[in-house]
């Protein structure tokens, strides 16, 4: 069976409107963190928020009346075609897979008070319509593992036949819904998001998009086109351990980095680099640390990038796997900011300070989302 490649990526976050800038504030350890502008936040004991900023000022206006969250995902598919350096009009048939939390909200209510089209499964819609897409269409909502559930749809699209390209997505704009949700939780940090710190608080909410376009290495090749790197394997399950905790056994986390290994038909010495959830909440950060250290023993190394750019829900780990694309093309790895004191408890390496660098061919990403969602996915060179 042919290799399935991503030959485009693209990002948008709170620290960059596209791949690179994006890349040089995760480097250079820059924070997206700051009072929340988009709604008002005076009931909330929080503030702050990974917001994207001036969107009116790099989103076409004719797409920015779609929403907040559907002109943040056509900016960003935009950008990963032309990365793929392929058109639409060029695909005979393509395919698109998005992964959300809360979908296009800002249509709830407008200026006027007039009551539009909102929901997850208006993004797609939204997107199908603006590239006059007729392949396989998907909406996923698995919470914040939503962005590798989409890149394992896309990926059995491909596979199957169904497409010859598809469009691998996740987003999710800032929302009053959101913050005032996890602010209940009292998940929030009241300041910066720290991953694996001591002194950990809570994670910081974001928002952004991130698009991976991915097609068979026969299609690639056919087009003359340039693979960055290869979807390799999947695994997924649901502990069912609580609604919003996660096992602190980590029993379905470990499962999951087992059957993506199994599934790219590799073994635990094979991967350099474990892209972590790494959310800064005390419960999250701590069953990681276990995941990891039972799995792979405490030379793994790992890192987070949510200290940077927020916890962007369900367009988090596509957010992580166009940076893994770039770990594997710059063989450098971010380093986690704001650590100061690292947790005792968390026994495997984690990547800090300064940028690392990474020589192995091959990385997994892990994803968790709440009633005990598992996710991990395996991404790699092809030589």
């Amino acid at each position: 069976m042919s290799p399935i490649v991503v030959s485009g990526i693209a990002v948008m976050t709170s620290i960059g409107a596209n791949i690179n800038d994006t890349w040089d504030g995760l480097l250079n350890q820059k924070n997206g963190a700051k009072p929340v502008s988009s709604f008002p936040i005076n009931e909330h004991k929080n503030r702050n928020a990974c917001e994207v900023t001036d969107i009116s000022l790099f989103c076409d206006r004719n797409v920015v009346k779609l929403g907040r969250a559907s002109s943040m995902l056509i900016t960003t598919i935009d950008d990963a075609l032309s990365d793929a350096k392929v058109e639409i009009n060029q695909i005979e048939k393509c395919g698109v897979c998005i992964g959300t939390t809360m979908g296009e909200l800002s249509g709830i209510t407008n200026n006027s008070g007039a009551i539009n089209k909102y929901g997850p499964h208006i993004l797609s819609e939204n997107i199908k319509k603006h590239y006059n897409i007729s392949g396989p269409s998907w909406t996923l909502t698995n919470a914040c593992a939503a962005g590798n559930f989409s890149i394992a749809r896309a990926v059995d699209e491909l596979e199957k036949g169904n497409a010859d390209v598809m469009i691998a997505a996740g987003v999710d704009a800032m929302s009053w819904v959101a913050f005032t949700g996890f602010s209940s939780l009292r998940a929030m940090s009241p300041d910066i998001c720290r991953p694996f710190d001591k002194n950990r608080k809570g994670l910081i909410l974001g928002e952004g998009a991130g698009v991976l376009i991915l097609e068979k290495l026969e299609h690639l090749l056919k087009r003359k086109g340039l693979a960055k790197g290869t979807i390799l394997g999947y695994g997924f399950n649901c502990d069912a351990h609580h609604i919003t905790q996660p096992d602190p056994n980590a029993i379905g986390a470990i499962l999951a980095m087992e059957s993506a290994l199994k599934n790219a038909n590799l073994t635990i010495s094979d991967i350099g680099y474990v892209n972590a959830h790494g959310t800064g909440t005390p419960a999250n950060d701590l069953m990681e640390g276990k995941a990891l250290y039972d799995f792979f023993g405490e030379y793994i190394k790992t890192s987070s990038i949510k200290g940077n750019i927020g916890h962007t829900l369900g367009a988090a780990s596509v957010i992580e796997a166009a940076i893994c694309i770039k770990v594997l093309e710059e063989k450098l790895v971010p380093p986690t900011a704001n650590i100061e004191n690292l947790d005792p408890n968390i026994k495997v390496e984690v990547i800090k300070d300064i940028p690392q660098h990474f020589d192995y061919k091959f990385i997994m990403s892990n994803a968790y989302a709440f009633g005990g969602i598992n996710s991990s996915i395996i991404i790699g060179r092809l030589n």
